[in-house]
């Protein structure tokens, strides 16, 4: 009998095994089918906390030069997205740019790397300064009918001229003007370059074979206001995705 009762309890050890076994890959198995899901979901639904004050830390925290690597940037993925979700608390927020004809509303971080790039929008050189120059920010392109709205895809799909385009520090709003969309090589670096006389922001972001071509939306600046000068229309489309714009 004692015999039996070891047997009785190996064989119920055994079938808890199996069924847990079978549990863990239907649940890897999910995960795996739902993980490119999953991903967009967080970036469409990602909320940063910007405030005043954290802008204005972030602006004069110094950001190594490295983090200003382009070619270090690669293709996007889920896991990278999730990766960089985990992380986003260090991330150094300076501002938001929008485009809301056509939805883009994204927060602006320093530096091009991936974590920058997969939650929003990141600077391509490390004194740039709104309002001034050509400011250059570049966000992911998102292959898929279903996630025409993330990151900088708009532009590929709805950029056109005479669109408008607002950067903000949350102390002042720059409204720049789109004068031009079109497509480029990923080599004509010279598009970020500053062009003389003028005031110009550039978006960039990948076509849809996403390494042979950039997309390129540029305007120029047309209006300088500080936040309380701005219009609470426009007040409300920059802050539409995020927590809070006050201490």
């Amino acid at each position: 009998m004692p015999m039996l009762k070891k047997k009785t309890k190996n064989s119920k050890l055994k079938t808890s095994l199996f069924w847990l076994s079978i549990i863990l890959l239907l649940v890897l198995s999910l995960v795996l089918i739902f993980n490119r899901q999953i991903a967009y979901f967080t970036v469409k639904h990602y909320q940063p906390q910007l405030t005043t004050k954290s802008v204005a830390t972030a602006k004069k925290e110094k950001t190594k030069q490295k983090n200003f690597n382009w070619s270090k940037v690669h293709a996007l993925t889920p896991q990278q997205i999730l990766a960089a979700r985990t992380s986003a608390k260090d991330t150094q927020y300076i501002g938001l740019v929008a485009v809301p004809e056509i939805g883009v509303n994204l927060p602006i971080a320093k530096g091009t790397t991936d974590r920058n790039l997969s939650l929003g929008a990141g600077t391509l050189y490390q004194n740039q300064k709104m309002g001034s120059g050509n400011y250059a920010l570049a966000s992911h392109f998102v292959q898929g009918k279903s996630y025409k709205d993330l990151l900088f895809s708009p532009i590929y799909y709805k950029g056109k001229v005479g669109q408008k385009i607002y950067l903000t520090d949350l102390s002042h709003v720059y409204t720049y003007c789109c004068t031009t969309v079109k497509t480029v090589q990923p080599t004509d670096v010279a598009v970020t370059y500053p062009v003389s006389g003028k005031k110009i922001v550039t978006l960039i972001t990948c076509d849809y074979t996403a390494e042979r071509g950039r997309v390129i939306m540029q305007g120029e600046l047309i209006k300088t206001t500080t936040w309380q000068q701005t219009s609470k229309q426009i007040q409300q489309q920059l802050s539409a995705k995020q927590k809070t714009l006050s201490e």
